[in-house]
């Protein structure tokens, strides 16, 4: 993946994130919840809580930098809808997924962004270390939940 190499860029990509957190994985979870009826619930509500902390935490960096919260979709992020309706617990938890991958590497990329972007954003250099050390822990949260789902989805046989 390419670096991010423009303060526009980084907070685009912040941005994207904090409405994935607060938008899109919740939609994912909270649909899977309704349609499983009470199955799953531990893990479900694992990824559900855990997307509302790390949406607090951009939150307080998106604040800090002085970047607006988003509103609506951030270009690049489709409106999406969930409908698990008669669709099995592999095939949700395959979706949900998608989005700690997606989460992820985009964390990670953040983390790796070009030094330049980082100072511009974030001039104080206490407030840089603290932002790479909560990204670098959202990458491990991600990592964390795309292993819930796979034990969730390695488990699964299905019966035609």
């Amino acid at each position: 993946m390419e670096k991010i190499n423009q303060k526009e860029i980084l907070a685009l990509t912040l941005q994207r994130m904090y409405w994935i957190e607060t938008e899109m994985e919740q939609l994912v979870t909270w649909e899977a919840r309704i349609e499983l009826e009470g199955e799953h619930k531990e893990a479900l509500e694992i990824l559900s809580n855990d997307s509302d902390k790390h949406a607090l935490i951009l939150e307080k960096w998106l604040n800090i930098a002085n970047i607006e919260l988003p509103r609506s979709a951030p270009r690049g992020i489709p409106q999406k809808g969930f409908d698990f309706y008669r669709t099995n617990v592999f095939e949700m938890f395959s979706e949900i997924r998608k989005y700690e991958i997606l989460a992820r590497n985009t964390y990670h990329s953040i983390t790796s962004a070009e030094p330049k972007v980082l100072e511009e954003t974030f001039p104080d250099e206490e407030q840089r270390g603290e932002f790479i050390k909560d990204m670098k822990h959202l990458v491990a949260e991600e990592e964390r939940h795309k292993r819930i789902c796979d034990d969730k989805i390695g488990g699964f046989t299905r019966v035609l």
